[in-house]
Formats: structure tokens, C-alpha cells, sequence
């Protein structure tokens, strides 16, 4: 780690879309030293989901016992943050963000500084500093979960554009596909997200059997049905399932290789929640992967998933908290 830190500890809070998590971290190490999670308050809005994340940010700080080494504050959010990375811009999935200053916000509760970015840029900075990321020169990070996102690396550099670069899940694929959350149609994200693989299995109940393995493991009720359960149907051979999956994932594959000829990555890795599916990614991704991709670059990259079991955003958001390092504003 080089040798100007400008904290040892840091309080680490993750706003996700439908949990919340809080951290206090060592980032000289990555170890975390206490960590609390709850469901977010989705319905209730924003300023409920705060008020949340203040008490198991102080219930974290308690349990560290650290609360006094503690000097600044990391915050990952689940949605567009602007340029300066104080301000939300928009929630997908929460009512009431759209240009809350959270960071004000969190700073005045806990008279700390304040330092936020978007959940797929902390993973990607978490995954890159601490994870299979190796530091490499350049590396994609794809968070393939309830949404899709992307975060780059290159030149060592967590890259943000303007502001917003790694929109990848609302990148088009299918120009006349299915509706996504952001209004558009045809997104990465409306075709191989964990909601989306959930929209097209709840479709497949009214068109199978009784005794297909997705009727019967859904009980033949569409609440039962999530991305999980579609993906163990395909495991099973389910038809309605292999059908989903494939389609989801070969949908995943083609954005990724066009990703690979444009920016020439060392490595390529896969994380977020469906990311765990990996035997049944690789048996889809592989081959599209090897058909789409040009040749010039078929021995250049590394495909990796994710081993950091679900701590890469908390992490990637204390290291916000050093920016100078690897972040070029």
C-alpha cells in the first residue's frame, strides 16, 4: 500500500437498491473490521433509507470500537451520481434521490468528510485494489444483479468521463427489445438483469406445463419465480428455462466483446448477484465470447469472476476516501 494513506480506518456505507449495508474497514489491509446490513426501506423512500443507514452506520462504529481513529466516510450508491460526487442524480429503484446532496447530508450527521461514487465504480475500485483485479493497467468490472453496470479501470485509473461513464447496462442491444427501468427499450440491462431474468420466467409460467420444473418449482405462483429459481430450472433442463438463460446471457456476451475491441482490457470480470451463476454463464458466455470476439484480441484478456463474496462495493468505497491514488478526477 503506498505509504500516504490518509486514514487506516474508514466508515464504508453501501446504498443498494433493496439493501443497505455500513463498515468500518481497514483499507491499509481490506479487512473489515465490523459490518451490520438491512433491507432497504424501498417504499418509504429516500429520506427513510437514510435515516437507515445512520443507525447501522453508528451500530458499525460501536462495534469497531474504533470510532475516534475514524476520519472519513466512503459512501457506494446504487444509482447516477453527478460529476463532483456529492449530488445523486437519479435512483432506478428508490423515490425521492434526484439532487439530494448526500454527502452534505452524511458528513453534517457524522462530522466526518464525505466521500461517494456509484455502487458499480466502488466494486469495480474494490475488486481492482483488493480482489481479482490484480491492479491490472486496464480492467473492466461488469455488475451483472438487480441492474447492470460497469466500472473501468485504465491506466490504473478509476475512469468517469464526464461524470457518468459505465452506463453499460443501458446500452442498446435490441433497438425494439423490452421496456427497461429508464424508460428506453431494448437495454442490457432489460435483457440479462436479475429482474428481467425474473420478468421473462413469470412469462414462461403461463405458456409451460404443470409438470414442468419451472411450474413446479414455483408452486405455479409468479411470486415464487426470481432470477435464482430460473437459473436452477435451466440447471435442471427445464426447456422454458434454457431458453431464458440463454437468451439472457448470449444478450450479456455480445456488449462485452464489443467492450473487449474497444478498450483492450487486461482483464474482463463478472460480479453482482447473478455473477455467482457461473458454471452456467461460462457454458453460454464462452462461446459467444469466442465466436464475436476479433481475433487480434482473443489472447489479450482474462475473463475472471468475482471472489470477494459480495464485500467488493463497501470496500471499493473506502478507498474513495484516498482518491488521489487511483482516481483521476
Amino acid at each position: 500500500m503506498q505509504q500516504n494513506i490518509k486514514s487506516d480506518y474508514v466508515l464504508s456505507m453501501d446504498f443498494g437498491g433493496t439493501k443497505l449495508a455500513a463498515a468500518v474497514i481497514n483499507i491499509c489491509t481490506g479487512n473489515i473490521i465490523s459490518i451490520a446490513r438491512k433491507k432497504t426501506p424501498a417504499l418509504q423512500g429516500a429520506g427513510a433509507t437514510i435515516n437507515t443507514m445512520v443507525e447501522i452506520g453508528k451500530e458499525v462504529l460501536e462495534q469497531s470500537e474504533l470510532t475516534d481513529q475514524i476520519k472519513r466516510i466512503g459512501i457506494s450508491f446504487g444509482g447516477l451520481v453527478d460529476k463532483s460526487q456529492t449530488t445523486v442524480l437519479h435512483s432506478h429503484h428508490v423515490e425521492g434521490w434526484d439532487g439530494l446532496v448526500l454527502t452534505e447530508i452524511i458528513s453534517n450527521i457524522f462530522n466526518l468528510p464525505t466521500y461517494m461514487d456509484n455502487d458499480v465504480n466502488a466494486a469495480a475500485l474494490g475488486e481492482w485494489y483488493f480482489g481479482s483485479g490484480e491492479r491490472a493497467k486496464n480492467f473492466i468490472y461488469i455488475q451483472i444483479s438487480t441492474g447492470v453496470g460497469a466500472g473501468l479501470i485504465l491506466n490504473k485509473y478509476l475512469y468517469r468521463g464526464e461524470g457518468l461513464a459505465g452506463e453499460f447496462g443501458h446500452t442498446t442491444v435490441i433497438p425494439d427489445g423490452p421496456k427497461c427501468v429508464c424508460g428506453r427499450n431494448g437495454c442490457i440491462e432489460s435483457l440479462c438483469s436479475g429482474w428481467a431474468i425474473a420478468r421473462d420466467g413469470k412469462a414462461a409460467l403461463h405458456t409451460t406445463t404443470r409438470d414442468s420444473l419451472l411450474w413446479q418449482l414455483s408452486n405455479g405462483l409468479e411470486d415464487n419465480i426470481d432470477a435464482k429459481l430460473v437459473i436452477d430450472a435451466y440447471r435442471k433442463n427445464d426447456p422454458s428455462a434454457k431458453a431464458i438463460i440463454k437468451r439472457a446471457f448470449t444478450n450479456l456476451a455480445i456488449p462485452i466483446a464489443n467492450s473487449i475491441c474497444l478498450l483492450d482490457p487486461e482483464i474482463v470480470m463478472l460480479g453482482g448477484g447473478i455473477a455467482h451463476a457461473k458454471d452456467v454463464i461460462l457454458e453460454i458466455l464462452e462461446p459467444v465470447l469466442e465466436e464475436q470476439v476479433h481475433y487480434i484480441f482473443k489472447d489479450r484478456y482474462r475473463l475472471v469472476f468475482s471472489e470477494l463474496n459480495g464485500q467488493e462495493t463497501l470496500l471499493g468505497a473506502a478507498l474513495l476516501s484516498n482518491n488521489d491514488e487511483y482516481i483521476n478526477n
